[in-house]
């Protein structure tokens, strides 16, 4: 387990699938323990999930998975989408992945649904009043725009590039020509870029009140908006996936990376829109 909020509970909805088939598959964290980037483990502060994780030292980490373990890489799955149902011969298992694909918990998706239930006694006050006025307007949108560690060298080739301005712009006319009422929620780390790069209706709200561990916010009142215009990210992801509105529209790139095509990322209904400029 490592990465922001969205990935952690990627691999959770994982081990919630996986739980039905092993009693006593268990969700590693030694590796958490060295990942400063974003706010931690956000599952049992943000959902209150129980405690049945495990962290060891990284080096007896290694030494144990080595001796003990046979290691399924995700990356070296070719794509498949069963990546514990196969038969090994190998008694104790390692899977180590993202798998961040709705059809990997494809057998849960009610429980995974449940288990991300957001507590709005957590929010602060204004987070709970904007999800009260969001449930109350019918032609909320929630646009995500991820700017802040994808500007990075590191990250900006292959990710934080993906997601051009051209993009932005289509998916707003895509989503005023599907619901010309629509009323635009931004949320991003880069609200300064926004405001001066993409041209938003004079009623558009600019949601800047989730920082630092209140982050976790902007994903819940997501969740509250009819319809959602998604990034390149998970966070914006499992806030459009969690959005259980009837009748949504869900916009997205069809690039997840400069590699990858979105489709393997994204459910089937969601409309994808080109990044090129």
């Amino acid at each position: 387990m490592t990465g922001g909020l969205g990935n952690q509970m990627f691999i959770y909805a994982l081990y919630i699938s996986m739980r039905r088939h092993f009693s006593d598959v268990r969700i590693d964290l030694s590796d958490m323990v060295h990942y400063h980037v974003h706010h931690g483990y956000e599952m049992h502060r943000v959902f209150g999930l129980p405690q049945t994780e495990f962290v060891m030292n990284q080096k007896l980490k290694k030494v144990v998975e080595f001796l003990f373990f046979k290691t399924i890489l995700e990356r070296k799955q070719g794509g498949r989408l069963e990546p514990y149902f196969g038969k090994h011969s190998w008694p104790l298992i390692y899977y180590k992945g993202f798998y961040q694909n709705e059809r990997y918990f494809a057998d849960c998706k009610d429980e995974v649904r449940r288990a991300f239930t957001f507590d709005l006694k957590q929010a602060n006050e204004q987070s709970r009043l904007m999800a009260q006025a969001i449930e109350q307007d019918a032609h909320a949108v929630s646009l995500h725009v991820r700017r802040g560690d994808y500007l990075l060298p590191k990250h900006w080739a292959n990710s934080g590039s993906v997601c051009s301005l051209s993009y932005y712009r289509r998916a707003v006319e895509e989503m005023k020509r599907r619901d010309p009422k629509a009323h635009f929620y931004v949320f991003s780390d880069g609200m300064d870029w926004v405001r001066e790069n993409i041209d938003l209706p004079a009623d558009t709200l600019f949601v800047t009140h989730n920082q630092g561990t209140d982050s976790w916010q902007d994903m819940m009142l997501m969740t509250h908006c009819r319809h959602n215009i998604v990034c390149n990210s998970t966070f914006s992801w499992w806030g459009a996936w969690l959005n259980t509105h009837e009748g949504k529209i869900v916009i997205c790139p069809d690039h997840w990376s400069v590699t990858e095509r979105a489709s393997r990322f994204v459910p089937e209904s969601w409309i994808q829109i080109t990044t090129k400029e």
